[in-house]
């Protein structure tokens, strides 16, 4: 099997996908089953990743707490159109690479290799990266699923997540003059309304903004010490 890999992947540059199938081959580690078998063909690479980084974490006596998936569900376009990268398989290695920006750092480093191996970032190239990293923010908050379109926002909060002031909620709704509302219950919330103008791409970067305002709102007021 080692063998057919090599002889399958004779471009330049085969190398990292001759590793890959060599590792689906003869194993993972010990993590995930005895000696050098293990099971990572399996679970998938992106999986065993993230669960050899709990493990470490874990090893190293290190507080892990299980992120909670964010849905964001935002009227704005957000994609990598066809003429921008036109091979498939690099598009699906952008879309991967864009779903793991965890920082205002990676999305930085994400949008200037776009710019080196494909040129200027359209539009909605950037928002989604935007889109990426305010999925990351919002898990750090508190917030479960973001939807909204021009003119309405609504933040559903993860009841069991950590950190968060409750008290602090009616400091955050007085910055909005009653344009903010928050709902307590099973699952709280928030709900944003305001008026929307100019054209669709105008009203969809705007929303963007917004979404992001509030999140760093979110941050400082429910967060901070």
């Amino acid at each position: 099997k080692r063998l057919a890999a090599i002889r399958e992947f004779t471009d330049l540059g085969s190398g990292f996908r001759i590793a890959m199938r060599d590792l689906e081959i003869r194993g993972a580690g010990s993590i995930l089953g005895r000696a050098q078998h293990g099971h990572m063909n399996a679970v998938g690479y992106d999986l065993y990743c993230k669960m050899l980084n709990v493990a470490v974490k874990r090893a190293k006596g290190e507080d892990y707490e299980e992120k909670v998936p964010v849905r964001v569900n935002l009227d704005a376009d957000a994609f990598l159109p066809e003429n921008y990268i036109v091979n498939e398989e690099q598009k699906l290695e952008i879309y991967r690479k864009i779903a793991e920006i965890a920082s205002t750092e990676d999305c930085d480093t994400m949008r200037e290799e776009l710019q080196d191996r494909f040129g200027d970032v359209p539009a909605p190239a950037e928002n989604l990266l935007r889109i990426a990293l305010i999925r990351t923010v919002a898990g750090y908050v508190g917030v479960q699923e973001i939807t909204g379109r021009p003119g309405e926002l609504h933040f559903k909060m993860n009841p069991r997540a950590r950190g968060l002031r409750a008290d602090r909620i009616p400091r955050l709704l007085e910055g909005y003059a009653g344009s903010l509302i928050f709902s307590a219950g099973a699952v709280p919330q928030f709900e944003y309304r305001y008026k929307p103008s100019g054209t669709p791409s105008v009203m969809s970067r705007f929303l963007l903004e917004k979404v992001e305002e509030l999140l760093v709102r979110f941050n400082e007021t429910l967060r901070s010490a």
